[in-house]
């Protein structure tokens, strides 16, 4: 999606980002090790194995005054304690400064008496930061431009910053309010506060941090990162260890590009890093997500220093004891990293993971070491790989679990394939949708549109046809249960669930995946993310997803060219469906989207269930295929009826040349093609 892409515009190659070069916090004085030996008797689960949380927030909702059901500014509702205040007069909404400030502020338009005003103006004497974050609505109220001067006294400011989040927070208001020199000094003393508070608790502050990126993705790349852009090495580190695979994806890549940068500007390597007792314990986590999302050709490239230690010490801080990787997911991520370009690097990570394969007692550590390296055998296939590597025999021992077969019995039904495609009420999505609309009408689809939703069919086609049932952006949730009652009449299951929205979405998509859905595509950013819990639902499905940038273009040139391949074959081949797709793509952010029968990820976590359970539960799937069942008989009601065309899906008016009023004598032209969009 276009915000996935904001880095991109705002941040080119990290020029925006302005670094401050700060010196790394617990450097070695001795050279240590790259990496601790495997000593461990269980590869814990971490943050790679849980449910990803949203990497980002939707836009505040429009503010709407309702008595009866009061909303704040935000257009969030009113909380238990806001609620009781205004119960309670303004006895109760002093009470709401002094215990809950930041309540206080958020929902001062609800209190709008002078005595509510006096309030305010002392509570900004405590929370200052909290009254200029509410500079829209306390601006407009009589006094309100005395709470907020009183808000900005300087050193009230530094005495009110705490752990320092709360000035990055406010600090698009306070650009507008405060001299940039008196801006700057604060944001040095900000930043100093940020760095110590984190020695503390990394953790929490790694997912604050995470979570104000994420929600700037609207801003320019200097003002979003400006918080990250202070923070040494070893911090920056530290965050992408913790909370990488949560990140929305161009918060990660601008994480990783600030540490790649300050790196080469303070003369170090990764491999340095890598060393730093510090880093060691995390390392491997590190270089999951690194891998994982893939920027291996960061880790490995020019910064890298010594690129086979760091490859060979990367696999071992992977399966060892400190590291809390998912096996599956630490088996996709060896199976990734050894499918590089660098024949240095590659002929490392295979020679690692045939040594710890071969000389490891821990059955988790051998059976992980084993997928992943059957994996890589199974990819290779007759291109040579090292001794070492090939004396262990993964292709044999471990045999990549086949792909379930999309088979025409799987996605069609009667000649009919049935697809499901999300979309949500952003910017985003609203384009998305747009694009979506033109090009199937453009390519002669039947578009009727219902009230929430729309049903586009594609031509019949070698006695095939395809039904799109979408959301419109604006369909909500009463355009989703639209849809399922209009599927329930029709007597029909979707085998397909496109998702064309954000990551932040991905949740709301969830619920249309099913055990009769063949195949899924998350274009979200970061769908990589979500390959277990759509395995969870569909457990023989096939699932493309990203694992970086997801782009609208790119979504919508790729799903053109799967239903041409439906429609035509009746069924997904992917070595045509790629090579037709990278004929017609040209924008490289295609390289982030992975071949469902070669996405690593997915063949580990088929492989791993297979190793563990013993018996080949998401194998040869078109062999007894499932009789779809209906949706839920719980829906009631009338069958959704087709509406007018409204703007979403009503053609363009058709454009109107002027008349030409010259006088001038041209010579005849050829008539000139009009240009398709």
């Amino acid at each position: 999606m276009a915000a996935c892409a904001a880095l991109l515009v705002g941040l080119p190659s990290l020029a925006g980002a302005q670094p401050v070069s700060t010196p790394v916090v617990g450097a070695p004085q001795t050279v240590a090790p790259v990496v601790a030996p495997v000593a461990a008797t269980t590869v814990a689960p971490a943050v790679h194995s849980r449910p990803p949380a949203p990497r980002h927030r939707p836009p505040p909702k429009t503010f709407v005054f309702d008595e009866n059901n009061p909303t704040c500014w935000d257009g969030d509702p009113a909380g238990p304690a806001v609620l009781a205040a205004l119960a309670n007069g303004d006895a109760g909404f002093q009470a709401l400064a002094r215990e809950q400030p930041e309540e206080a502020f958020r929902c001062a338009s609800l209190f709008p008496s002078d005595a509510a005003t006096a309030i305010l103006h002392e509570a900004a004497l405590a929370t200052p930061y909290d009254a200029i974050s509410a500079i829209e609505q306390v601006s407009l109220r009589p006094g309100g431009a005395a709470i907020i001067g009183r808000a900005l006294t300087p050193s009230l400011l530094v005495r009110s910053l705490d752990n320092g989040m709360i000035f990055f927070e406010t600090r698009h208001e306070l650009h507008k309010l405060m001299p940039p020199d008196n801006l700057m000094a604060l944001e040095v003393q900000a930043r100093r506060a940020l760095t110590a508070a984190f020695a503390k608790d990394p953790a929490g502050l790694s997912a604050k941090i995470g979570a104000l990126l994420d929600d700037m993705t609207e801003d320019s790349g200097r003002e979003r990162f400006r918080i990250v852009n202070g923070l040494p090495i070893p911090v920056l580190f530290e965050m992408i260890a913790r909370i990488g695979p949560q990140l929305y994806t161009s918060s990660f890549d601008g994480i990783l590009d600030i540490l790649t940068l300050k790196l080469k500007m303070d003369h170090k390597t990764f491999v340095d890093l890598a060393r730093d007792p510090v880093a060691t314990p995390l390392w491997g986590d590190f270089f999951a997500a690194v891998v994982t999302s893939g920027r291996a050709d960061t880790l490995f490239g020019t910064m890298a220093g010594n690129a086979r230690d760091l490859a060979r010490g990367s696999v071992r801080a992977l399966l060892a004891q400190e590291s809390r990787i998912d096996p599956p997911i630490a088996a996709g991520a060896l199976a990734d990293a050894m499918d590089t370009k660098s024949e240095e690097v590659r002929a490392a990570l295979e020679d690692e993971v045939a040594e710890i394969h071969r000389t490891t007692t821990l059955p988790l550590v051998r059976a992980t070491t084993g997928v992943a390296g059957g994996i890589h055998a199974g990819r290779v296939g007759n291109r040579p790989t090292t001794p070492q590597f090939a004396a262990e025999r993964f292709a044999e021992r471990y045999p990549p679990a086949p792909a379930p077969v999309l088979s025409e019995d799987r996605l069609f039904q009667n000649g009919v394939n049935v697809q499901r495609m999300t979309f949500y009420n952003d910017t985003d999505g609203k384009s998305s949708f747009s694009g979506f609309i033109k090009s199937h009408r453009a390519a002669g689809w039947a578009i009727e549109e219902y009230l929430g939703f729309v049903v586009v069919t594609s031509p019949e086609r070698a006695g095939r046809r395809i039904i799109i049932v979408a959301d419109t952006p604006d369909g909500g949730e009463n355009g989703r249960m639209a849809v399922q009652l209009w599927l329930h009449h029709k007597n029909l299951v979707p085998s397909v669930v496109v998702h064309r929205g954000h990551s932040y979405h991905e949740e709301d998509t969830m619920p249309e995946i099913s055990t009769n859905t063949a195949f899924v595509f998350w274009g979200s950013c970061g769908g990589q993310l979500r390959l277990r819990a759509t395995l969870e639902q569909a457990p023989d499905a096939l699932v493309l997803a990203t694992q970086n940038i997801g782009t609208a273009l790119v979504n919508q040139a790729l799903l053109r060219t799967i239903e041409d391949r439906l429609l035509i074959d009746g069924t997904i081949n992917w070595t045509k469906v790629w090579t037709d797709a990278e004929a017609k793509i040209r924008d490289r952010r295609f390289a982030a989207y992975s071949r469902p029968d070669q996405n690593s990820t997915l063949l580990a976590l088929r492989a791993w269930r297979m190793q563990t359970e013993g018996v080949p539960k998401l194998l040869h799937a078109s062999a007894s295929p499932k009789t779809p069942s209906a949706a839920p008989a719980t829906l009631t009601g009338p069958i959704p009826t087709p509406i007018a065309p409204t703007a979403w899906t009503a053609p363009p008016p058709p454009r109107h040349r002027p008349a030409t009023t010259s006088t001038a004598t041209l010579p005849d032209t050829p008539p000139i093609a009009p240009i398709m969009r």
